[in-house]
């Protein structure tokens, strides 16, 4: 329980924080989906469409990523198409 409120704590924003301190929110933040990312493709666990979304949506350097991972698990029924995520179970 701990450790997810620190995961959330990294994606909350901060008022009044300096550019500074924003810029290593993202970069632990974006370590943090890579980590995510990689676990999910040794494994084969999806990481589940809102994290995917999110990723997406916060972090264009991960999209490439996501793409090879989607290539990877054409189970989870995820693809990108023209650039949006689309899940195609729900």
């Amino acid at each position: 329980m701990r450790i997810v409120n620190w995961y959330e704590a990294l994606f909350t924003p901060v008022r009044g924080a300096s550019l500074r301190v924003g810029i290593a929110i993202r970069s632990k933040a974006r370590l943090l989906r890579m980590e995510k990312l990689k676990m999910a493709s040794l494994v084969g666990e999806n990481p589940g469409f809102d994290f995917l979304q999110q990723c997406c949506h916060d972090d264009p350097a991960l999209v490439i990523g996501i793409k090879k991972l989607l290539v990877k698990y054409p189970q989870w029924g995820i693809a990108i198409v023209d650039g949006v995520l689309i899940d195609c179970n729900g």
